[in-house]
């Protein structure tokens, strides 16, 4: 077996490649992401595939449908690794899908990889129901400010923002669980001059809600600050006027001592700070602790020395000197190292504004120019090295990346600014501390803002592994709902961002050390220019908009390769460097050949018409176990990662019989035998119409209670099948039924559909089969009243539908945008039938799996005692059940065994999985 660095991935078999006999013999890696869409693929050298032949890839690879298109935004060559990239944009039904970005990697003219992001939906809404004009006016609505940039004509005249007309685009929602929905939007970018907010709103082009919001203007996560500026944007002079004379001056900075700077001499004879030997220059400004960026005008000397005794005074001026020397030797860095002009390639002006505000303690990227405060307790003026070179590293971000900034992406956005900072520093300041950030303005303990080797460390410590301690909630199941960066950081963005930061420190110097998860790792430190050069290829041609922790690690090992080549000491540094933060496996110079032990004790249970429940033990692994592949019928169904031993096989047809068996897969592609295989057998029930949501964000169901029903769930799917929980009931009977909506912030209104299908036909569209609806509305819980009817001759189990739907009452199939679809299983008897006929001792417990509180179904009225045993018999929990609850929530993740005694001493036992 060959020596592996990327081992995530199965190898791909492809069919129906065009014009090509065998496409599988080309691949020899590839790595599918938890949504199951291909994020990379790595070819053999001996592939012979070029840009000719590659035209098909996307197609027999990524299984574009019809409707699915993508197309060449641009190639990029770097001449000094002979590396070519060609970036294309997805677009569904000819309309673009935020994200959906992939590339296409050559060496020498020969296609090497492939890698990105689609996102795919057979859902999709194909045409606006609102104008982009009712659009926009919702989106300047959520912003609220004072003055906007197109308000000002001279503005318009002289920069390239224009008031914003709204482009229809696809935007991916999570759905939790890797899972993603595709909403119709129009996106604006809104620039706000008053207070100062700067971000990318996208607006549902079928309700007019707000469904997402992706912050363009990016500032320090500093205490005691507001998000946003409150600073009026006025026009500039001409930044192409011609002054007569550009020298070089000297100037004594506030934090880096005496720098050469680069100056022009004005028509009034003074020497201002305007460097017009850099691209388009670079201009730094004085406020005068102005909010008003047209109050501002130029630093001026006499005879271009800078010294501290002109500027070292009561109004911080030397800060100014830092700012623009900062500014400078961030553009020579990235033009000399990556041959990059300014931020985004094009050479465009830098500007910098200095002395904003009275006190301010806080700095800012506003997507185009760079705001200084001069601090007041916590924070010195805030022009250091590093924060200047780290808020240049957003523009890099956004030209290349363009990582959102929320979840994981926004904390890889974040720390590639400190990887910036870290790497400008070192080079044209080594005697300053390279891996902390702000030591410079720092006046608070510890002195600095964020340590890259020790991020536990600093004003607010951070993790150094992933999902270890400090870990700040990222996603829908960590807890993290919806991004706002007011209160939860946008999920982390400036918290995570501390476990890449260790990573390429790791990478840079070396380390020897053990992660929170009690793994051992011992790193070789390649030097930080070669760290630096693999970050500037991740971040330039590997990352897509959504990329989150993972993706990049998978992304960093490949660009590491394509520079120095596979087994190389940089790319094996990069990938342990990767497991030392918690990310990956580690390399192994000696294969890892040995399968992991089989799964044990496969059973599936709560089988419905269309789904079924499948829990196993867990295997074992010298290494780890990387996940778990489950069959159905002898053909892979799924893959689930190694912290589950549970999976919900859906999409069955009713009255079928299914054998299903998993293996066990470690992290180098080591495959364990199959586990033992369980035949299931659907019931015969109808198979229903589709229902689903696609965004449960902002609301969903908490609750829902009806008869012995009583469920409580967390869960974050727009459709969540519930159908193994059922309660008797009686015709012509009336029953109360209430639900619980949850918000995630705003309360919105929510209309109610509750549907049954009394005549077991598959469909709700018979007489008295809405049984509940309600207008919408805040009302939290909803109670309403349902009848069984008795014109109906079927008894047995029907399927009940509860919906909640944002802003109207819900039919009972299709799709909706926001809200939540849950369906159940009544039981259906005649009304001769008395309850005393029922099997009234029988007991249950939901929801199976479970996270935190179990619910005991059952017609027995009193707790009952209960124990927990794990799979090798120890109790590990006892007690009595409070209302028939019981919480586990403190149980590690696995299998166990309840045993429950009601209070004649009938035992009921119960297997359960933790989650």
């Amino acid at each position: 077996m060959k020596k592996q660095l990327l081992t995530l991935g199965l190898l791909g078999i492809l069919t129906n490649f065009s014009a090509l006999a065998h496409a599988q013999d080309f691949v020899q890696k590839k790595i599918t992401n938890e949504n199951g869409g291909i994020s990379l693929v790595v070819f053999k050298e001996n592939s012979g595939l070029n840009n000719e032949k590659a035209n098909n890839l996307f197609k027999d690879i990524l299984k574009l449908k019809p409707n699915e298109e993508l197309r060449l935004v641009k190639t990029e060559l770097d001449s000094s690794s002979k590396m070519s990239d060609e970036k294309y944009q997805l677009y569904t039904n000819n309309i673009k899908v935020e994200g959906g970005v992939y590339y296409l990697h050559y060496k020498n003219g020969k296609l090497i990889s492939m890698n990105g992001e689609i996102f795919q939906d057979k859902n999709s809404v194909l045409r606006p129901e609102i104008s982009a004009v009712t659009a926009f006016s919702s989106a300047v609505k959520s912003v609220g400010a004072q003055k906007y940039m197109w308000e000002d004509a001279d503005y318009i005249a002289e920069n390239d923002y224009r008031k914003p007309t709204g482009e229809l685009v696809y935007i991916p929602v999570s759905q939790g669980n890797g899972k993603y929905s595709l909403i119709l939007a129009y996106k604006f970018d809104i620039y706000a001059a008053q207070p100062l907010s700067r971000a990318n709103i996208y607006v549902d082009a079928t309700t007019g809600r707000i469904a997402a919001t992706d912050l363009i203007l990016k500032h320090a996560k500093i205490k005691e600050t507001s998000s946003n500026l409150n600073l009026t944007l006025q026009p500039e002079e001409n930044s192409t006027a011609v002054f007569p004379t550009r020298v070089a001056g000297t100037a004594s900075t506030r934090y880096s001592g005496n720098q050469n700077i680069e100056t022009t001499l004005s028509n009034s004879n003074k020497y201002i700070l305007h460097d017009t030997t850099r691209g388009n220059g670079v201009r730094t400004y004085n406020l005068n602790k102005s909010q008003t960026l047209s109050t501002r005008v130029d630093f001026e000397d006499d005879d271009n020395n800078w010294t501290k005794a002109e500027f070292d005074n009561v109004a911080f001026d030397d800060a100014a000197l830092d700012a623009h020397w900062g500014v400078e030797k961030t553009y020579d860095y990235f033009k000399n190292t990556f041959n990059r002009d300014s931020y985004d390639g094009l050479g465009t002006l830098l500007k910098s504004y200095v002395h904003y505000g009275n006190q301010y303690e806080n700095a800012g990227w506003t997507g185009s120019e760079m705001v200084y405060g001069d601090g007041k307790n916590n924070f010195k003026p805030l022009t250091a090295f590093d924060v200047t070179a780290h808020e240049l590293g957003h523009g890099v971000c956004s030209s290349s990346a363009n990582l959102i900034y929320s979840r994981e992406s926004g904390a890889l956005n974040e720390a590639l600014s400190d990887i910036w900072a870290a790497a400008v520093e070192y080079t044209y300041a080594p005697e300053k501390e390279t891996w902390l950030i702000g030591e410079d303005i720092t006046k608070i303990a510890p002195g600095y803002l964020r340590s890259m080797s020790n991020p536990k460390s600093g004003l607010s410590p951070q993790p150094d592994t992933y999902r270890g301690i400090n870990w700040y909630p990222a996603t829908v199941e960590e807890g993290c709902a919806s991004p706002n960066s007011n209160t939860n950081d946008n999920c982390g963005v400036h918290y995570n961002s501390g476990v890449i930061n260790f990573w390429f420190y790791i990478l840079s110097v070396g380390k020897t050390g053990t992660n929170d998860f009690g793994r051992n790792y011992n790193v070789t430190g390649i030097g930080i220019e070669k760290a630096a050069k693999i970050v500037y290829r991740l971040e330039t041609a590997y990352l897509t908009a959504n990329s989150d922790f993972k993706t990049a690690r998978n992304f960093g090992v490949q660009a590491a390769i394509d520079l120095f080549g596979a087994d190389s000491p940089e790319a094996i540094a990069t990938q342990d460097a990767f497991y030392a933060v918690g990310i990956g496996p580690k390399y192994l110079s000696t294969p890892d050949t040995t399968p992991p032990t089989t799964p044990t004790n496969l059973a599936a249970s709560n089988t419905t018409g269309n789904q079924t429940l499948l829990t196993w033990n867990a295997s074992t692994d010298e290494n780890e176990i990387e996940n778990y592949i489950i069959f159905k019928n002898g053909v892979q169904l799924a893959t689930v990662p190694a912290t589950k031993l549970s999976y919900i096989a859906s999409g069955l047809s009713a009255n079928t019989t299914y054998n299903f068996y998993i293996k066990a897969e470690d992290p180098y592609a080591n495959s364990s035998e199959q586990s033992n295989t369980v035949s299931v057998t659907t019931l015969n029930v109808p198979n229903y119409c589709a229902a689903n949501s696609n965004s449960t964000t902002d609301e969903r169901i908490k609750r829902v209670q009806f008869g012995n029903i009583d469920n409580t769930t967390s869960g974050t799917a727009g459709y969540e099948d519930f159908s193994y929980l059922s309660t008797d009931v009686v015709k012509n009977t009336t029953y109360d039924i209430t639900i619980t909506p949850e918000w995630k912030g705003t309360q919105f209104n929510e209309g109610y559909g509750v549907f049954v299908d009394w005549n077991n036909d598959g469909d709700f569209e018979d007489a008295d089969e809405i049984v509940f609806t309600k207008a919408p509305s805040k009302t939290t819980p909803v109670v309403g009243s349902i009848k069984v009817p008795e014109t109906y001759t079927y008894t047995g189990p029907v399927r009940m539908r509860v919906i909640l739907k944002f802003n109207s009452i819900p039919s009972a199939c299709g799709t909706i945008n926001y809200g939540q679809i849950e369906d159940y299983t009544l039981n259906v008897m005649n009304s001769t039938l008395a309850v005393a006929n029922t099997d009234a001792t029988k007991t249950s417990v939901y929801p199976n799996p479970v996270r935190d509180i179990i619910s005991i179904q059952s017609k027995v009225n009193s707790e009952f005692s209960y124990k927990m045993f794990n799979t090798v018999g120890q109790v590990v929990l006892t007690g009595n059940s409070a209302g028939k609850k019981i919480n586990v929530s403190k149980l590690t993740v696995g299998n166990y065994i309840i045993e429950l005694t009601d209070k004649d001493g009938k035992v009921t036992t119960t297997k359960i999985i933790k989650q």
